[in-house]
């Protein structure tokens, strides 16, 4: 039968080629479009790792006729607690916030400054590598190491502070509260009494900024932004900017963005919260918009698969019905010798499964070539994926692959099945007087 196969295949190499170009095409679309379906998923589940989402959770700003001490309930501890219980929830930071002042920093003053408005902004976070500015680049770490739950009386400082005070990592500095005022000179100074005690802070990070403060000269120096120090919730306790805990804001980090609605309402059903007092906000980091994006193209792909697939199986049916019909004869001939139905099946499938397996050799090797830069085409096409241009996907594993030309070749043998079946069933008369 192999024999036979191979002679056949030999002989008919027109034949032969044009069922190989089919199959070859069939298999590379196939793959091809499985390839950048396999590609989408990987984008969508790397956006929700590493874009993730967030809530963040702050007081609502009133007017002052409108304020009360509703107002001014505090997120605590406990409310942080309750709401890390929500499945979804990686990570929280609280936030505080306040003004200091420092006898032995000198901090930049804008032109309206006084001599008095040396004062810089403090923020108190959990964990100052969650914060917005530093994730959204705005803000990067270049010396130290950022601010950890555990820490007490530490601090990060821009690095102009720390070149214009010859400060590097290790240092203190002497830090007290402070407040913004305007005198009647209509400059910023400092209106708190600083003749009280001080707290001493220890520099752990330093920091660049990524982006010019056009305005800067026109501030405050609180609103300078290369004056603002990070700092624990232990110093701003001790520095009388916030009590024990209690938080101004909290941020949750959510570790698949599109839990986000969910999350938000199950936040929204514990009662322990004022939520007159308080706005809640979400930022899935574009993820739904890019999320969207991609579900169309698997959608059109799905759809371009589909169709491949209803199409090539009519296609090769009716070139194996053409290529069964030319070859009546030779069934004939083979049934009245005595060989029987079975091994003529055989040897038709046979040649069959040794073309396509052929075919699949030079579809890999293709298909290879091609995806990846149909995987960049892809990604150029989706909005908003240029921090992904550089990270490199995974191919499609050669265990999908090989299934995936595997159910290809079912499907052929199959067809190929149906196609010879009526001419296999014939008897050699039948087969004569069809062909008289």
């Amino acid at each position: 039968m192999m024999n036979r196969t191979m002679l056949y295949l030999r002989r008919k190499k027109g034949k032969s080629f044009i069922l190989f170009i089919l199959i070859f095409l069939i298999s590379t679309f196939v793959t091809t479009s499985l390839a950048l379906m396999y590609t989408t998923n990987q984008v969508s589940r790397f956006m929700r790792e590493s874009v993730g989402g967030r809530i963040e959770i702050g007081q609502q700003l009133r007017k002052e006729e409108d304020s009360g001490s509703g107002s001014e309930l505090p997120l605590t501890q406990a409310n942080i607690n309750q709401m890390m219980t929500i499945p979804g929830i990686a990570q929280y930071n609280a936030h505080n916030s306040g003004l200091v002042s420092s006898s032995g920093l000198s901090f930049r003053k804008g032109v309206l400054s006084s001599e008095s408005d040396n004062m810089g902004s403090i923020q108190g976070v959990s964990d100052s590598s969650l914060l917005t500015d530093f994730s959204d680049h705005r803000l990067s770490l270049v010396e130290g190491r950022h601010i950890a739950p555990d820490d007490k009386d530490v601090v990060m400082i821009s690095q102009t502070l720390a070149e214009e005070n010859n400060l590097t990592i290790g240092h203190t500095v002497a830090l007290q509260p402070a407040e913004s005022g305007i005198n009647e000179a209509g400059r910023f100074e400092n209106t708190m009494d600083d003749s009280g005690s001080s707290i001493e802070a220890k520099v752990i990070g330093i920091y660049a900024e990524e982006e010019v403060q056009l305005d800067a000269h026109l501030r405050p120096a609180a609103g300078i932004v290369t004056n603002q120090l990070f700092s624990d919730h232990g110093l701003m306790t001790s520095l009388g900017l916030a009590n024990l805990g209690q938080y101004e804001a909290i941020t949750f980090h959510v570790k698949d963005p599109s839990e986000l609605p969910r999350i938000v309402d199950e936040i929204r059903q514990i009662e322990d919260i004022d939520w007159g007092s308080f706005l809640m906000q979400h930022n899935d980091g574009d993820y739904m918009k890019i999320s969207g994006d991609l579900q169309t193209v698997q959608n059109l792909l799905m759809i371009l698969l589909i169709a491949i697939g209803i199409v090539s199986t009519i296609i090769l049916t009716l070139i194996l019905i053409l290529r069964m019909r030319g070859r009546i004869h030779e069934v004939g001939i083979l049934l009245s010798v005595g060989i029987g139905k079975k091994q003529i099946w055989g040897g038709f499938l046979l040649e069959i499964f040794i073309i396509a397996m052929v075919s699949f050799i030079v579809s890999y090797a293709s298909s290879s070539l091609i995806i990846p830069t149909l995987n960049q085409g892809l990604l150029a096409e989706i909005p908003d994926l240029s921090d992904l241009g550089q990270h490199q996907f995974q191919s499609m594993p050669l265990a999908m692959y090989s299934l995936v030309y595997l159910l290809i070749l079912l499907v052929i043998l199959l067809t190929a099945y149906v196609s010879t079946r009526m001419t296999i069933r014939l008897k050699p008369k039948q087969i004569l007087s069809k062909m008289s």
